[in-house]
């Protein structure tokens, strides 16, 4: 009986997904930009109330004019809105980018979905996905998927106070200088500008339903890239070049970046990826995550000319 009943459960899933469509991608804002499979900008939380029983798919809202939305991910990497709670399908957990609902009643003992564990030691719960009808299903969890039961979902409150931070890439200094030329051989010194949004620390918080989540940004590391072939990590900002440096190449040991030169002449695009690691804490949890902005600019090489005898 459990697996018609299972069977049953998954196929009504499946046909309430198909018949549903997404709503639009929503805009993060003004200048926030979150490169492809970096979901630092999905989820939005917000409100003061908990959120309406609303339909899957359809617009989430809250009384008294608030509401609480999130962004669900398809399986192509895109993104949609959708309520934080649905009636039929539970609350949502934008880690999983699935809808949590606790079985009523709960498998039997001998249940392989317990995987080895004893009724009352923790729970199973079905999963809706939606944008994703094959992923979901049965899951034992130890503790409530995260945003179960009303509560704000804490990672969704992270994200949101990271997309609030307006982090991004590195402020690109170079020597030669932008616009002018270097000289094939000749090193090529690269640093990051310093500011909250390139160079951090930086912080900020979001708060729903009654809490605050604040994460603070720091920078991990800047990958540049000299459009070469060649790149070079460093976990630091760097040193803007000075004329007493010379011809001496940059030393990634004195805290320097860049390359010893150019072998050719030509113009070459330089891409500099900064590596985010924010730290959360609120609502008596605290967490981390990772996610990148890329900046980029170009320097030109030519040879060296030589003038007269």
């Amino acid at each position: 009986m459990l697996t018609m009943r299972r069977i049953l459960v998954v196929t009504g899933a499946l046909l309430s997904l198909l018949v549903t469509q997404p709503a639009a991608i929503a805009d993060p804002g003004p200048g926030t930009e979150c490169p492809p499979l970096v979901f630092d900008c999905d989820v939005r939380s917000g409100g003061t109330k908990p959120p309406k029983p609303e339909k899957l798919g359809g617009g989430g809202g809250g009384g008294g004019g608030s509401s609480v939305n999130c962004m669900a991910r398809d399986g192509s990497g895109g993104t949609f809105e959708v309520p934080c709670y649905d009636k039929e399908s539970g609350w949502f957990d934008a880690s999983s980018s699935c809808y949590w609902q606790l079985l009523e009643p709960q498998p039997p003992a001998e249940d392989p979905v317990w995987v080895g564990r004893s009724p009352g030691d923790g729970a199973v719960y079905n999963g809706q996905c939606p944008g994703q009808p094959l992923a979901g299903g049965f899951r034992w969890f130890q503790s409530p998927p995260p945003g179960f039961g009303g509560g704000p979902n804490l990672e969704a409150l992270a994200q949101e106070a990271v997309t609030k931070m307006r982090l991004l890439g590195a402020d690109i200094g170079i020597a030669p200088r932008l616009g002018g030329t270097g000289t094939v051989g000749v090193p090529v010194w690269v640093w990051n500008g310093p500011s909250p949004q390139t160079t951090g620390p930086t912080s900020a918080s979001a708060t729903a339903l009654g809490v605050t989540v604040t994460a603070t940004a720091t920078v991990q590391d800047v990958v540049w890239n000299f459009g070469n072939g060649t790149s070079v990590s460093c976990p630091f900002p760097g040193t803007p070049y000075s004329p007493s440096f010379g011809l001496t190449p940059p030393s990634r040991a004195s805290g320097q970046c860049g390359i010893a030169g150019y072998s050719r002449v030509g113009e070459y695009p330089v891409t500099a990826t900064t590596t985010w690691a924010v730290h959360w804490a609120g609502g008596g949890q605290q967490g981390d995550l990772t996610t990148t902005r890329s900046s980029q600019a170009a320097v030109r090489i030519g040879e060296l000319q030589v003038v007269g005898q």
